[in-house]
């Protein structure tokens, strides 16, 4: 079998790491990947598989990305796929429209993954096209049935993503080389309790929130200290937002912005506890949650979208109405003063959403050779 998986980039986000886990595990099992995405920094596991990676950006929203259409069908029509599986939209569109002038008995089967409430719009609803939709949430499923597929799709399914309990085994703590390093880069977080927002700078994540919560609680808790660890769309000016906020409540010394990291597994097992505080949209799965419960570390997050859903199943303790700060403050208080246990789960696993992954290609091909 060949698998093409789309996207916009290789970089370090939830959409990314779904299609570079779903190229480890077909590489595993000895089929063919070719990876059409722009360059970056998850590009090394993707060459480790032996994986072929077109390094095109096909997600660079500018006019010349259209010309990827024709070269793609061309590059399609000389290496036969079986499926194309797309995850985000300006790929998907690059996809479509190239493989909707492949004869049809050489077509791919198209593959879309909703992994996002995009806004609803004629740009957003190619992700509904694929032959078949994959939501990565019910959530998810819930609102494409609103917005775009009738409920009796059979076309719609529904995977969650899972996490791999080999990278981020329960009970797991970082090395002495690792705490020696990062003290020696950020000095400040020596002999302190990690409060730790995971995921991209984007305003939608949470942060003001976030900081508005130290505000309040870093004079009732002097060892605390909170860590933003992510990164801002190049010549973004959110972080510089931030960053005032942080000084007009007077945060300096409280609050460290750490940027993009490979070494999430250990950010996440040297906390006391990690936080998800998407408001609008919600989190379409929220892949820091299961992460950080599988180590063993308490999650607070804000009750909706996929993440209520993995708070369930893995930790319902955590679990804060949307947008009440008050109640955000005091579901912290009572962890800080009595850390809660996390229990070992087997949920939201890794093997498992891989599997289904897998069923529904094969399912999707034996559909269409039948």
């Amino acid at each position: 079998m060949h698998v093409v998986q789309a996207l916009v980039s290789l970089g370090i986000g939830g959409s990314e790491m779904v299609a570079v886990e779903i190229t480890e595990y077909l590489r595993a099992a000895g089929h063919r990947v070719t990876v059409v995405a722009a360059d970056g920094p998850l590009a090394d596991r993707v060459h480790a598989t032996g994986a072929e990676l077109l390094d095109w950006p096909v997600g660079r929203k500018r006019l010349g990305t259209l010309r990827y259409i024709k070269r793609l069908r061309s590059w399609l029509l000389e290496n036969p796929a079986d499926i194309v599986h797309v995850h985000s939209r300006l790929p998907a569109w690059i996809c479509y429209l190239a493989m909707r002038k492949i004869p049809a008995a050489r077509r791919p089967v198209l593959i879309t993954s909703m992994h996002g409430q995009y806004s609803v719009s004629f740009y957003s609803a190619v992700m509904a096209r694929g032959d078949h939709v994959v939501a990565v949430s019910e959530h998810i499923r819930d609102y494409t049935l609103k917005n775009y597929l009738p409920a009796d799709s059979s076309n719609l399914h529904t995977i969650h993503g899972g996490t791999s309990r080999r990278d981020f085994p329960f009970g797991y703590r970082p090395g002495a080389q690792w705490l020696q390093d990062t003290f020696i880069e950020f000095p400040e977080l020596r002999d302190k309790r990690i409060l730790l927002l995971p995921g991209r700078l984007s305003r939608y994540k949470g942060h003001a929130t976030f900081i508005e919560l130290l505000s309040v609680l870093h004079t009732e808790y002097a060892d605390i200290h909170a860590v933003i660890l992510g990164r801002a769309k190049p010549g973004s000016r959110y972080i510089n937002e931030l960053e005032g906020l942080a000084e007009r409540y007077g945060l300096g010394d409280k609050l460290t912005f750490c940027g993009a990291r490979t070494d999430m597994r250990d950010w996440m097992s040297a906390s006391s506890i990690v936080f998800n505080l998407c408001s609008d949209p919600p989190e379409a799965f929220g892949r820091t949650v299961p992460e950080a419960l599988c180590l063993g570390i308490p999650v607070i997050a804000w009750d909706h979208g996929g993440v209520r859903e993995i708070l369930r199943e893995m930790f319902p303790q955590g679990a804060v109405d949307p947008d009440n700060l008050p109640a955000l403050i005091q579901r912290t208080r009572d962890f800080l003063d009595h850390p809660p246990e996390v229990e070992n789960s087997d949920a939201f696993s890794l093997q498992s959403s891989m599997e289904q992954t897998m069923n529904l290609y094969l399912a999707a091909l034996e559909k269409e050779d039948g």
